[in-house]
């Protein structure tokens, strides 16, 4: 009996997706989310002038590092009284700079203007948005949580009413995000004075933080018990030194 070889098959071909696939924009999102945030490279400020003295942290590693003091500040200041809709908080820290991964590329914070705060707004709208009437709604207040106490006017009206609507129903969760937003700062500037022997980080990033997280702290009961207590204040305090003055060429 005569066996007769098989045809070799062909290389399969590829499978293109189509626009609306079976998982849908979700798949979009999840895919999105996972690239462009390890190419954001915080501090470039700082990273310029120091280069491999200290580490440089990414768009994923802040995400990590701000939601786990929000979550540890959160926890030990319902003891003092604090009442907070963690929920909302949660959410806002998973999201909010989401938008410079989708966008690719950061704008430091002494830096920031309105106008860059709406770009990062619109790109994440153009994402999140197609994901429902159902969904987008509270993504959209998580997000702009960040800058409801401000309110920039360049921004659409629906957005500001949203964000004015969030101050007067989650003040207190916007000063809470804004306080540890800066306290998150202090910490990576620790790190670089605790780790590396950079003193200038520190300073620096202390000028532009203290004043903001004593205002917030103030206001907001439990923040000076738990994360912005005395003895972290007095420590901070120490490296508030004038800024540098730069001499004027003729």
């Amino acid at each position: 009996m005569t066996i007769h070889a098989q045809p070799i098959s062909k290389k399969p071909k590829k499978i293109r997706a189509k626009k609306n696939h079976i998982l849908g924009h979700t798949y979009i999102v999840w895919l999105k989310l996972q690239k462009g945030q390890e190419k954001i490279l915080r501090f470039a400020k700082h990273r310029k002038e120091f280069r491999e003295q200290i580490r440089a942290q990414n768009g994923h590693e802040h995400c990590v590092s701000v939601n786990h003091l929000a979550t540890e500040t959160m926890i030990r200041m319902r003891r003092y009284g604090a009442l907070l809709d963690e929920l909302i908080l949660t959410r806002a820290w998973e999201l909010h700079d989401k938008s410079e991964g989708i966008l690719g590329y950061e704008v430091i914070a002494p830096n920031k203007k309105d106008e860059d705060d709406l770009r990062e707004y619109l790109a994440f709208e153009r994402v999140y948005k197609k994901l429902g009437k159902r969904v987008w709604p509270e993504y959209q207040r998580c997000f702009l949580l960040q800058f409801a106490l401000k309110n920039p006017s360049c921004f659409p009206q629906e957005a500001r009413d949203v964000m004015a609507d969030l101050a007067r129903r989650y003040r207190n969760e916007a000063l809470f995000f804004q306080g540890v937003q800066y306290v998150d700062y202090l910490f990576y500037a620790y790190e670089c004075f605790r780790e590396y022997g950079i003193c200038e980080v520190i300073e620096d990033i202390t000028r532009n933080s203290f004043v903001h997280i004593d205002a917030i702290s103030s206001e907001l009961i439990g923040f000076d018990k738990v994360l912005w207590t005395p003895r972290r204040r007095k420590y901070f305090a120490q490296f508030l030194k004038p800024a540098p003055q730069t001499s004027s060429g003729s």
